[in-house]
């Protein structure tokens, strides 16, 4: 059940699609990719709490695979350049707010 955490998950929850679908076009290279950059294995976060990165059944987006959910937000049509692009931007994103916003904000999705 990915919905349900025991653990705290990082600012940005990084959902990658595992099934046929995202598969076939290649998710599992982009899996592979999300791990190296950020230094984590899948259920990981990172030491700095930006990035937890889980895989899922399914985001019903088939049209746009291979997709990724962060937040309430679906990226979809990725690749390792989109995939890089997309960190870069959820790390500004971090780096333009206090601490004390993203604690008021509570968790991402919310």
């Amino acid at each position: 059940y990915t919905l349900f955490h025991t653990e705290p998950v990082g600012l940005f929850h990084l959902q990658l699609c595992d099934n046929l679908s995202c598969m076939l076009r290649r998710s599992e290279d982009l899996l592979r990719h999300l791990e190296t950059v950020l230094g984590i294995e899948k259920g990981g976060t990172t030491p700095d709490g930006l990035f937890t990165l889980s895989t899922v059944e399914c985001l019903g987006a088939c049209e746009m695979a291979p997709v990724m959910q962060v937040g309430d937000d679906y990226h979809g049509d990725l690749d390792i350049a989109r995939i890089d692009a997309l960190l870069d931007r959820l790390r500004a994103a971090a780096g333009q707010t206090t601490g004390a916003e993203l604690a008021a904000a509570g968790p991402p999705g919310e």
